[in-house]
């Protein structure tokens, strides 16, 4: 089965926050909310100072915490299993991607819709804390790797990728099918950031579709 996700390059990234404001420009997000944010780590290694730049946002996990968590079933993997859905929100002429997504309100689609009851326990659940909740709307909010690009023709093909990822000027961050990923497409590559000091929850719990690409001087 496809999935698709996420190659972080740390040595790259300059922390110009230009994935940040690309992203909330996409979805035009209210004030407080970031789909995906760039976290910055100083410390020391080895007796050397380091400063490293992490951009962070949904994991689109393949056992994702947020979907067991959410009492209403609002998450849904795009898979070839959800084909049903998959037609429902017309999307099956694409491949499937198996991005964690969020099915629309029930004022969107009064069929298949889903209204977020602000219970907050998917943020809760998610051991990354890629979730945010949209205080303006009232419900929980997250990347979902600009799905509405992917399979979009009216764009070049070089478009037809997530917004933060056009925009990254640095080349930080990549957005592809996890084999080519973790075949070296874009170098070497592991599951956590192998930033001293700063760990990420166990990639064997939720099986997070992200790789890094650590930086060169720290370690």
């Amino acid at each position: 089965m496809p999935q698709y996700g996420w190659h972080v390059n740390i040595d790259n990234c300059i922390a110009c926050r230009a994935c940040e404001g690309a992203c909330k420009q996409e979805f035009m997000l209210p004030t407080g909310v970031r789909r995906r944010q760039v976290i910055v780590h100083e410390g020391a290694s080895n007796g050397k100072p380091f400063r490293a730049h992490l951009s962070m946002a949904c994991m689109h996990c393949a056992s994702p915490a947020c979907m067991t968590a959410c009492p209403v079933g609002r998450y849904w993997k795009d898979t070839a299993e959800n084909e049903a859905l998959r037609t429902a929100f017309g999307m099956n002429a694409n491949a499937p991607t198996g991005l964690v997504l969020m099915k629309p309100s029930k004022a969107q689609d009064p069929v298949n819709g889903v209204d977020c009851i602000g219970c907050k326990r998917c943020m809760s659940a998610c051991p990354y804390g890629a979730i945010e909740f949209d205080e303006t709307n009232k419900r929980a909010d997250k990347c979902i790797g600009c799905y509405h690009r992917l399979f979009n023709t009216s764009l070049p093909e070089e478009r037809r990728k997530p917004a933060c990822v056009v925009t990254c000027t640095s080349l930080a961050l990549h957005f592809d099918d996890l084999t080519k990923i973790d075949g070296g497409a874009y170098g070497t590559v592991q599951a956590k950031p192998g930033i001293p000091g700063k760990d990420i929850t166990d990639p064997n719990l939720t099986k997070p579709s992200v790789r890094f690409t650590p930086q060169r001087n720290i370690g």
